[in-house]
């Protein structure tokens, strides 16, 4: 008897400290200061039982800490109805109120997005994991998964999370001590999102060599054989593409990081604007996409890409001009798309010639360009303003003339000039 109990003694604390280890080894994030940290996120800390409410300013702090309840099992939740609160990067998808259980859900809850993508590459399972109030004593360790707080506390929180706010959840968690590694993956992740949608613009086949086929097809709806596919058949039938990334957020997970941003989208008659995530995991030695997920809905950017085209638009307004005086013919009708229109005047040669004819005899004297107004246009960009012109023979006009440019590349070119007298 006694030999047994020593066995069973023995056989305890051997689970016991494993178990300890495996609670000491969960995910331990150490948050940097980073170009791309956002604004407001909340930090959850599983091991000292603190939601802390962290803000990114001289330095990144938290703003109000307080004391919750996580999964009444330790470690990272891997399957429905483990008892365990999941360790990595989430986000909170809205709020719910008048909610039944008051003792068990308090006043208010911010529903999370577990399982991300990357949650669902490794399978894990589950759902219904929120950040919510309590009805009753909070106790630690005490949710089946959740994050509770009191309800006082949960107020507090209220005035700032919103739809798409950031959670941070680790088995510790701190903000102070850190590597340095991460301001120098969130630049190179930049870079990555950037070239990401330059190449979607340019309708490059790099687009697709951003991707984990494999890790994609696992953690999407669909397979990455049908995203390419139903890609390249938009790739395929539109003349232009046109995206611009505003707001780029970005946060390491434990093995993985997320990329965030408003993305605003256009190709003919189509708009749109998105809020947007990407999910990369280092494969090889270098940075995939194996995940996405939608953000909350946004209002309109329509006015915020106008005003960002506005510089670039200037500048080639401003090199097409030069040409124009420098009489420089080749140069001048680079500007033009082939089968651009000025006029009654049809595609390139027509317009070529027509100004080689005028040059010959009558070269640009004074070129001036008043302010100028921008519009969206099914082809591109619609551009009008007051037009001041002279030739060396002593010939002046004053008009209104009115481009139509669509994107090419990193610039822009006209289909379509018409002038109106004044």
């Amino acid at each position: 008897m006694m030999q047994f109990l020593r066995l069973f003694l023995a056989v305890f604390f051997l689970v016991a400290g494993l178990s300890s280890l495996c609670f000491a080894q969960g995910w331990q994030p150490v948050l940097e200061s980073t170009a791309l940290l956002p604004e407001f996120m909340v930090a959850v800390d599983k091991g000292s039982q603190k939601l802390h409410m962290l803000v990114h300013q001289s330095p990144l702090h938290a703003e109000v800490s307080f004391s919750c309840a996580t999964g009444q099992a330790s470690g990272d939740k891997v399957s429905e109805g483990d008892l365990k609160t999941p360790e990595g990067v989430y986000f909170t998808t809205g709020k719910r109120t008048g909610l039944t259980d008051f003792e068990l859900y308090g006043t208010m809850a911010f529903p999370l997005d577990f399982p991300n993508p990357v949650d669902r590459i490794k399978g894990k399972t589950g759902y219904g994991i929120w950040i919510h109030g309590r009805g009753k004593k909070l106790l630690p360790r005490d949710t089946k998964g959740c994050v509770a707080l009191v309800n006082e506390d949960i107020s507090v929180l209220d005035s700032r999370v919103k739809p798409g706010t950031p959670v941070v959840i680790g088995e510790t968690l701190s903000w102070s001590g850190a590597s340095g590694q991460q301001p120098a993956e969130s630049e190179e992740l930049e870079k990555l999102v950037r070239k990401w949608a330059a190449d979607w613009e340019n309708r490059d086949n790099a687009f697709f060599d951003a991707y984990s086929p494999e890790l994609f097809t696992k953690s999407d709806d669909s397979s990455f054989k049908n995203f390419r596919k139903r890609k390249k058949r938009i790739f395929s039938s539109t003349d232009w593409i046109d995206i611009e990334l505003y707001n780029i957020k970005a946060l390491p997970g434990p093995d993985y990081w997320v990329t965030w941003f408003d993305q605003y989208y256009r190709s003919g008659r189509l708009s749109s604007s998105t809020s947007k995530r990407l999910y990369w995991q280092k494969i090889d030695g270098k940075w995939k996409i194996v995940g996405r997920e939608y953000g909350p809905a946004i209002s309109s950017l329509k006015g915020r890409y106008l005003d960002s085209k506005r510089p670039e638009v200037k500048a080639f307004l401003e090199r097409w001009r030069s040409e124009w005086l420098a009489a420089d013919l080749a140069e001048y009708i680079s500007f033009y798309d082939s089968m651009a229109s000025q006029g009654r005047r049809r595609g390139v040669s027509a317009i070529g010639e027509s100004k080689k004819r005028i040059w010959e005899n009558r070269k640009p004297a004074t070129l001036e360009f008043g302010s100028f107004e921008l519009a969206e246009h099914p082809l591109g960009l619609e551009v009008g303003f007051l037009q001041n012109y002279s030739d060396v023979s002593g010939y002046s006009d004053k008009g209104f003339k009115k481009l139509v440019i669509r994107p090419q590349g990193d610039s822009w070119l006209i289909v379509d000039e018409q002038w109106r007298k004044l």
